[in-house]
């Protein structure tokens, strides 16, 4: 079960730049895969999803580097994004077809919480997921962040992913 795993964490930069987006979401999820969690599809999917959104506010809405911290508690799945830019994000009021705006909704939706945090530099959003674990098939299947038979998973070059400091997450954030 996945909630029995010990506590890891991990960071690693992004450029500010659009393109930066996918590959640290592929570099997010290589973390999680290397961690052994044995999570769903459906989880894994969710994750990438998040991620897309998290990691494109910052990249969007900041002109310096911003880092992702991934953390797993033995309960919960945390990402973090820490940027440059001051303000707080708050969801905004659009609609279901609008083409942007919408990605703090989606967090707020299928994420167990999420929030901000000021920074002395910026700010940090996060997510949180409780995670299910993967039943025997879907470990054995080939979702789409899963390796198929005989398939590798892709991960991470070991330079891109450091120990993320201690120090990184206050008390009393994760319930």
């Amino acid at each position: 079960m996945c909630a029995m795993r010990p506590s890891h964490s991990r960071s690693f930069p992004i450029a500010a730049e659009r393109q930066a987006v996918p590959e640290a979401r592929r570099l997010v999820l290589a973390v999680v895969r290397g961690w052994d969690l044995q999570l769903t599809s459906e989880t894994l999917e969710e994750l990438a999803l998040l991620c897309s959104e998290i990691i494109a506010n910052a990249v969007r809405h900041t002109t310096g580097p911003s880092t992702v911290t991934v953390l797993w508690t033995g309960s919960r799945l945390r990402v973090e994004v820490t940027d440059t830019a001051p303000g707080l994000p708050a969801p905004r009021g659009c609609t279901l077809n609008a083409e942007s705006g919408r990605g703090l909704m989606l967090i707020a939706a299928i994420a167990t919480d999420w929030g901000t945090t000021p920074t002395p530099t910026g700010k940090a959003v996060w997510f949180e997921m409780t995670p299910t674990a993967a039943t025997a098939a879907e470990e054995n299947g080939a979702g789409p962040y899963q390796a198929g038979a005989g398939k590798p998973m892709a991960t991470a070059h070991p330079a891109a992913v450091r120990e993320a400091a201690p120090e990184t997450y206050g008390a009393g954030r994760l319930r």
